[in-house]
């Protein structure tokens, strides 16, 4: 897959992988996500430092805008949603666990 590439991640959210280090175990991507998304919740086995490019989104800690950067720590549950859509840049280690 070329980098410029953006594939279907789950419902309601394209992503772009930007760079990987399977050494350090981490990447950073993009994440597209559609107005009126919700997600079910999920969790990281690792760290996730967020930075709001475009649009906005919720979840525990508040609303989230254009310009925002936010830090989730390692096991940090999260059920994030979006009204308007967004696009973020994301940069993430371990795996993520889903709610089911």
């Amino acid at each position: 897959m070329s980098m410029t590439d953006w594939k279907l991640h789950r419902k309601g959210i394209q992503i772009k992988h930007l760079a990987n280090s399977s050494e350090k175990g981490m990447q950073i991507d993009l994440l597209k996500i559609e107005p009126n998304w919700q997600d079910k919740g999920h969790y990281h086995g690792g760290f996730e430092w967020v930075y709001v490019v475009k649009g906005s989104f919720e979840d525990e800690k508040g609303l989230h805008k254009k310009g925002d950067f936010f830090v989730n720590e390692k096991d940090a549950f999260h059920k994030p949603s979006s009204k308007e859509g967004c696009l973020l840049l994301i940069t993430w280690s371990g795996k993520v666990r889903v709610e089911k």
